[in-house]
């Protein structure tokens, strides 16, 4: 129900297109349909395989492949049709989680999906101003909520239904962040690009078993979710192979083989 309902749904936005035309010298929509590719649904999958098992859960990434975005759909999801459910996001940077006017930052994005979504899911007696606030989505009508956290101390104190630390590998004090989410939740999910090798992230993710749909996850272990580029329809050989180029021509090929190949020596 909640992939069909996504992709039914839900709306991104891609300023990118801002001002660009396709072939035909038709303008191209910033505001935009989130219909998922397959393996941003097998990620909704393995989301809520996760929460089933009472599991954590790690997704590796190259960047710009939606992870956040379909986070933020799960989120939605569970704060319209669940009762009392408390979802959470943490951020290294309050920048990314919530900045007024930046529609990078997550809670910008959420208040946008919320207050634009159909008269039938929008909570009853929804009030924007009110309810859908700085670092804070409440659902007045079932009592669920989306809260955000900044810093090494995100989740100390509060309880929810399921985590997500937000690129994680780029937190100064993992084990900071680990200690104040271990009685937060049962289920935390890191979502991230690589930082480097014997990082907290990359201990994990050596140490985690890679989940792919259909299979069990594993309580005692980190699954592993991976989103490469070649998942992604729109990111074709060609595409990587001017990529790469670009990044010889530049002198940073090995950022690019840290953002796209998700290569940890290289950082």
């Amino acid at each position: 129900g909640c992939v069909a309902w996504i992709n039914h749904w839900m709306d991104t936005h891609d300023p990118r297109n801002a001002g660009m035309r396709d072939s035909n010298g038709q303008r191209l929509p910033v505001a935009l349909p989130l219909i998922m590719f397959k393996r941003q649904e097998a990620f909704v999958r393995f989301f809520f395989a996760c929460m089933d098992a009472e599991a954590d859960g790690l997704v590796e990434k190259s960047r710009d492949m939606g992870a956040t975005w379909i986070a933020l759909a799960v989120a939605v999801w569970m704060w319209v049709f669940w009762e009392g459910v408390t979802f959470g996001f943490g951020s290294a940077s309050a920048v990314k989680l919530d900045r007024s006017g930046d529609p990078g930052s997550i809670f910008y994005k959420l208040r946008d999906v919320c207050r634009n979504l159909p008269t039938v899911f929008r909570p009853k007696g929804l009030i924007p101003k009110s309810h859908l606030l700085d670092k804070r989505a409440f659902n007045i009508d079932n009592g669920s909520s989306i809260v955000g956290e900044v810093g090494d101390e995100v989740g100390r104190g509060s309880r929810t239904r399921v985590y997500v630390v937000d690129e994680a590998a780029h937190f100064e004090h993992p084990e900071a962040v680990t200690a104040a989410l271990a009685d937060t939740t049962r289920v935390r999910i890191d979502i991230s690009s690589v930082s480097g090798l014997g990082t907290v992230f990359h201990r994990m993710r050596q140490g985690g078993l890679v989940w792919e749909p259909g299979q069990q996850v594993d309580k005692r272990r980190t699954n592993v979710f991976i989103m490469d580029w070649r998942h992604h329809p729109a990111k074709t050989q060609e595409w990587y192979d001017d990529r790469l180029a670009k990044a010889i021509g530049a002198g940073l090929e090995h950022i690019h083989a840290q953002e796209v190949d998700r290569d940890y020596s290289a950082a």
